[in-house]
């Protein structure tokens, strides 16, 4: 039996049939129980169990749920999905995020400006919420979230110094997505797994983000005391394993003038590197991961510097592992 629970915002009922610009009235919560994956329309287009809804807004006797609508909170673009509840016999209308808990920055009194929209898309359960959020970045001001970064903020770099953060990019992948296309699906390596207090905390990365390796392995095998692997090439290590998570994930890619070595939570990992696409020596799946992601970013961005370390394939981390461990 599948349970989540959200945060919904009241609006008007003219927002439901009309549209516009209308205040947000009040907030609450609101769970689903239900037997399958998904939050369906109504509930004669559950094909199971009976989906049962309950709100600390009241008895809920019957639901509907309408649109997809893009819309501007308070001049923010959001995503949200539009419904209505039956509650203590009168009908109220709402809206939540379409894959979150809450929508950011809504309040009481918020202005829910519509943009466009759509019919309504069941929602994945699942989306609800995404995982990756809280990493710990080691900054001039201490450990901060990456969610919390700002351009122009001073990340410690390994090799530089303090160096301003040039761009933060993020981007989200529902359950349903990661199962779809699994070369997305994270890597988490679990606390001490690389030595002692490497990490700090859980690290979840996406499979071609680098790590940097080192030891005397490094150096009899490639010539270099340190060199950077793709999370990917490291699972099967003990403490390191590859999932997808239940509530899908939120990736951050943090830009600098040239390629770094940063710390999050504590262990040394690179900083988004984004290459000359017709660079000879570019490795072709993080390229490929890049620009899937980011697609923007082939067209906005020109060569920056080559980076940070060596970089090994996954197959010489194979290789490497294997014969030394």
């Amino acid at each position: 039996m599948v349970t989540r629970t959200v945060t919904i915002y009241e609006v008007p009922n003219s927002y439901v049939s009309s549209g516009g610009t209308v205040v947000v009235l009040n907030s609450y919560t609101l769970s689903f129980e239900d037997d399958d994956g998904f939050l369906d329309a109504t509930q004669g287009a559950d094909s199971g169990a009976a989906q049962v809804l309950t709100s600390d807004a009241g008895a809920i006797t019957d639901y509907e749920f309408f649109f997809d609508d893009s819309v501007r909170i308070d001049g923010s673009a959001e995503t949200v999905k539009t419904f209505q509840l039956t509650i203590n016999g009168t009908t109220r209308s709402f809206i939540m995020n379409d894959t979150g808990d809450s929508i950011p920055g809504a309040s009481t009194g918020s202005t829910v400006q519509l943009s466009t929209f759509s019919n309504y898309t069941a929602v994945d359960y699942n989306d609800i919420p995404c995982l990756a959020e809280g990493t710990h970045i080691t900054t001039e001001d201490g450990e901060i979230a990456v969610e919390d970064l700002r351009v122009g903020s001073m990340v410690r770099t390994l090799d530089n110094g303090y160096q301003p953060l040039r761009w933060v990019g993020s981007v989200h992948l529902t359950q349903r997505q990661l199962l779809a296309q699994r070369k997305f699906a994270p890597v988490c390596i679990a606390p001490g797994a690389l030595g002692p207090d490497l990490p700090r905390r859980a690290l979840v990365v996406s499979p071609q983000h680098r790590i940097l390796l080192d030891g005397w392995e490094m150096e009899l095998h490639f010539g270099c005391d340190e060199a950077l692997a793709p999370a990917l090439s490291l699972i099967g290590r003990p403490g390191i394993s590859g999932s997808v998570p239940t509530g899908g994930i939120t990736y951050y890619h943090l830009l600098f003038d040239r390629h770094e070595i940063i710390f999050a939570e504590g262990l040394a990992t690179e900083s988004f590197y984004v290459g000359d696409t017709i660079r000879a020596g570019m490795d072709g799946e993080q390229l490929a991961e890049i620009l899937e992601l980011f697609p923007q970013l082939g067209r906005q961005y020109g060569p920056l510097s080559e980076t940070a370390r060596m970089v090994l394939r996954s197959q010489e981390v194979g290789a490497l592992y294997s014969e030394f461990h």
